[in-house]
């Protein structure tokens, strides 16, 4: 009978989006299991069940209702098939995991849990006066946390083994590095562009201030009317205007990966992240990153090496670094060069997994 995988959706992350299939909650358990030949289920209310299937043909989909009491529906579920699962996945510390994994570890004593904490600071602040949270991670066989700071954090605080995991990219084609020279004056940000805490006006503003005469700045991403309307109003007048381009999402994975490669700089605004996906794949294509300092930013730049950052709201100091470094044609070929060799040998998923089997003393099938 082979081995199980399954991961296990808090209340909290009930409903996957089509954009978590290719994100660390799902990417993780999917290519775990793929690297060391286990079955891969994914227990929870909803999620596009015909993309999985398009996209991973042999992971399995278990509707858990969310009518009543998703919770008590979960543990049903575990009193039920707890013992068929050989690890269990959980991403975030979240309340309602506290019931959920005591019922898994009830059936199955010798199931492994492993968490992936995907806590930023503010939350983490928050997680330290809340009672259950140590409770919650001495009930796990393997934590993990994506930055350095937060994996002391959260080790200072409950004396616990965290693993330091970072977030990666994922290749659903093979791609070879990018010559600097291929490389063309843009700079890019990708996320949604209508999320305050991405503070993409403040970009824009810092891109407007740097009048940069042959540069770009292209904006990638979902955004509101509302939101749209806002942006061209801080456009409205300024000569550097035409040079914002708005691309609004693309979900094209090729074209997405052209306009990563085509980037020199890749820009990241937010007053909040946990280590963001789009670093690891603006680093794989070689983009010298200037960033706000949000956790993470220290891990990818390796401390400013290969990037800058700049306090949270100051986007004056974000203009003035774009004005620097796009003069510095050596800086970015050399960040280019490094951070890509650095993402395809550490930031593959498919890599990071297998760290992930070391720590959980799973070996490889056959």
């Amino acid at each position: 009978m082979s081995k199980k995988i399954a991961f296990i959706c808090s209340v909290e992350s009930y409903k996957l989006s089509d954009a978590h299939i290719f994100k660390d909650l799902c990417l993780v358990p999917i290519l775990l299991g793929e690297y060391l030949g286990y079955d891969v289920t994914i227990v929870t209310t909803e999620m596009n069940e015909a993309l999985l299937k398009q996209t991973f043909p042999s992971v399995t989909f278990q509707h858990i209702p969310f009518e009543d009491d998703y919770v008590a529906n979960m543990n049903s579920y575990l009193i039920e098939h707890a013992k068929d699962i050989d690890i269990a996945f959980a991403i975030g510390p979240y309340p309602s995991y506290l019931s959920i994994l005591k019922t898994y570890k009830k059936f199955n004593p010798n199931g492994k849990i492993y968490m992936k904490l995907d806590v930023n600071r503010f939350w983490l602040s928050r997680l330290k006066t809340y009672p259950y949270f140590t409770e919650l991670l001495q009930l796990c066989d393997v934590l993990s946390s994506e930055c350095e700071s937060i994996q002391s954090s959260i080790h200072e605080f409950t004396n616990l083994d965290i693993k330091r995991i970072p977030n990666g990219f994922y290749e659903l084609f093979q791609t070879e590095p990018v010559p600097y020279k291929e490389k063309e004056n843009r700079i890019v940000t990708v996320g949604r562009l209508d999320a305050p805490e991405k503070q993409i006006l403040l970009a824009v503003k810092a891109f407007l201030e740097a009048q940069l005469a042959d540069w770009e700045f292209r904006l990638i991403g979902p955004m509101s009317e509302a939101f749209r309307q806002e942006l061209l109003n801080v456009l409205n007048g300024n000569p550097f205007a035409a040079q914002v381009i708005m691309l609004g999402p693309i979900y094209d994975k090729v074209r997405l990966e052209e306009e990563y490669r085509k980037a020199k700089i890749f820009c990241l605004t937010s007053v909040v992240e946990c280590y963001a996906h789009v670093f690891a794949e603006a680093a794989k294509n070689g983009c010298y990153i200037v960033t706000t300092d949000v956790d993470g930013a220290a891990d990818i730049t390796h401390n400013q090496r290969f990037g800058t950052i700049h306090p949270t709201h100051e986007w004056q100091s974000v203009g003035r670094t774009l004005q620097q470094v796009t003069k510095q044609e050596a800086l970015l070929a050399d960040a280019c060069e490094h951070l890509q060799t650095f993402a395809r040998a550490e930031l593959n998923w498919k890599h990071i997994v297998q760290k992930v089997a070391e720590y959980l003393e799973e070996k490889p099938i056959g």
